[in-house]
């Protein structure tokens, strides 16, 4: 895969993580509206006074409480200070630049530590998105160390918890069908597959054993596309710069996790792994009950074009599995920021994200959010600001959109429209950051439309409005008429003995649509289908279609099965 298409495959893999789905509606014409200014001055806003009004207040701490808290300084962070995050780990200058900060840094902690008098349980130094350190404090010494020199804010960092899903809920492959909404077979017909991509999902970790990360798997995936690019798959993968433990052990002295090269490679398609949470190179979910989550968006991002046989050799997966990620090719960075320990604060992500970068990820997956819509606390303004930068200086970060549907679903007062927390948001915070590349999820129980059958085969038509009533209208068993090579009304009304109360199927060209559908009612038809005669799907313009008999267009390839 060529490096320019990664951006646009990235972008086609963030639709796929949380993928919305706009149903097209036809257009018609309405009557205008006009307004005019009336007295409102006897006219009460307080409309529901009787339900107990609600801030998003800070929870109340004791000074004796520890609390994870980002101390933010003042000094510009490495990218916020012009560095793009593209190779960014080759480009001497910038790396000098962090290393700086992270001097700097040592230097803060000392001072915080003589301020507070005890020593200052650092958790995180981020020094390439962010200028932070994280640390967990007692609440009662944060206003001693806002108070010093260099210090711009201390925040209190939200920590996120999975949600508890019941395992008794009946499953069924919606990759199989989810493709088609966002159009990744046009995307795997163009040749992209994702190979030489490279994608970090920050997340619960990932089932190594899964067939949909087999690494046998992947590499037969990558000699095939090899042998389609006329290459042997030694010439094929250099071409790709894959990430390996040799470039991983190159980079591991900038990296925040405190890694061994020797064990933070896995194997070629996870090829790094680690736990932010409980500071090691446990991925997997055996150990925790975090949940399996990340192996998910891992499978929508990346799962294996092709998975293991019993025989020994390798079967299509969307043959055999109905499952097959968008960018199958690409390989995955497993971050889990959910363990033993518990869920993700702020800082644990961010950390993850900067590592990402460090490993030239092309596409940052974040899958967590708040469950209110535009639930957001003190963190928000700044970790926003860390995100944006992200976004201008190259790197696609995609953030779930959350799983609340709107904010009624879960605002206080049960929703009423003037209770004090009324937001026009549907997502949650990190989702809900200005910058934020954020897409909503949609019930996806496969690819709807309205169709027919026609013996065994069920043929999804194409309805345009105007004034034709829908198809739906005359639901039942009704015979058919192929209709060839009509052409002029005089023509129509000679096969009118046999069209009459049946439906009239014939070809485009010659007149216009309206005027074959015209002719088809004339001659006794109760409906028209109009076969394109060319690949693709017609929009049909039934302008000065005077009947209200249903009217619908089929692709080519139906027609010719009719």
């Amino acid at each position: 895969m060529k490096k320019v298409t990664k951006q646009v495959l990235c972008l086609l893999l963030v639709a796929a993580m949380l993928a919305g789905f706009a149903v097209p509606v036809n257009a018609v014409h309405e009557p205008g509206i006009s307004f005019k200014q009336v007295d409102n001055s006897s006219v009460s806003a307080n409309l529901l006074t009787e339900f107990e009004n609600h801030t998003d207040q800070e929870p109340q701490y004791a000074d004796t409480d520890m609390v994870r808290v980002s101390v933010v300084l003042e000094k510009q962070s490495t990218i916020e200070a012009g560095y793009s995050t593209q190779n960014i780990a080759q480009n001497t200058e910038a790396m000098a630049y962090r290393a700086e900060l992270q001097r700097q840094q040592t230097a803060m902690t000392a001072s915080i530590e003589k301020a507070t008098g005890n020593k200052l349980d650092v958790v995180w130094n981020l020094t390439l998105a962010a200028n932070i350190i994280s640390a967990n404090v007692p609440y009662g010494q944060i206003e001693a160390i806002e108070k010093l020199q260099g210090v711009e804010k201390v925040l209190i960092e939200n920590q996120y918890q999975p949600d508890v899903v019941s395992k008794e809920e009946t499953v069924a492959p919606h990759m199989a069908t989810s493709g088609k909404q966002i159009g990744s077979a046009l995307a795997w017909n163009a040749g992209y597959t994702g190979a030489g991509t490279r994608i970090a999902v920050i997340d619960t970790g990932a089932d190594l054993d899964h067939q949909s990360f087999n690494e046998g798997a992947y590499q037969y995936s990558l000699a095939h596309q090899a042998g389609l690019s006329g290459l042997s798959i030694e010439e094929y993968t250099q071409k790709l710069n894959l990430l390996d433990a040799a470039e991983i052990a190159s980079v591991a002295d900038e990296l925040n996790a405190p890694i061994d090269p020797n064990w933070a490679y896995f194997n070629a398609k996870v090829p790094f792994g680690y736990n932010y949470v409980d500071a090691d190179n446990d991925i997997l979910h055996l150990n925790d009950i975090q949940g399996e989550h990340g192996s998910h968006v891992a499978g929508i991002a990346a799962a294996n074009a092709y998975i293991p046989a019993e025989n020994g050799t390798y079967v299509k997966a969307l043959d055999s599995v109905m499952v097959q990620g968008v960018a199958p090719d690409a390989q995955l960075l497993a971050m889990k920021v959910f363990g033993k320990w518990g869920g993700a604060y702020d800082s644990d992500y961010m950390a993850a994200i900067e590592d990402a970068v460090i490993l030239g990820a092309d596409a940052v997956n974040l899958s967590l959010g708040s469950g209110n819509p535009g639930m957001s606390r003190n963190t928000t303004a700044e970790y926003q600001a860390i995100l944006d930068s992200l976004v201008k200086s190259g790197t696609v970060v995609a953030m779930s959109a959350g799983n609340s549907g709107s904010w009624v679903e879960n605002a206080y007062n049960a929703g009423y429209l003037y209770a004090e927390d009324v937001s026009m948001q549907t997502n949650g915070s990190p989702g809900s950051y200005t910058n934020s590349l954020s897409v909503a999820s949609v019930d996806n129980d496969g690819l709807t439309g309205a169709y027919i059958t026609v013996g065994d085969n069920m043929i999804v038509y194409n309805e345009t409005a105007y004034n034709n009533e829908p198809f739906t209208t005359i639901s039942g068993d009704h015979e058919y008429v192929f209709i060839d090579a009509i052409g002029a009304p005089e023509d129509w009304a000679k096969v009118a003995d046999v069209l009459k109360g049946k439906i009239a199927l014939c070809y485009r060209g010659t007149t216009s649509f309206f005027q074959k559908a015209v002719a088809a009612v004339d001659a006794g038809a109760i409906a028209t289908f109009i076969v394109n005669n060319q690949p693709g799907v017609i929009n049909m313009d039934l302008t000065g279609y005077p009947y209200t008999q249903p009217v619908a267009s089929l692709n080519q390839a139906d027609g010719e099965l009719i």
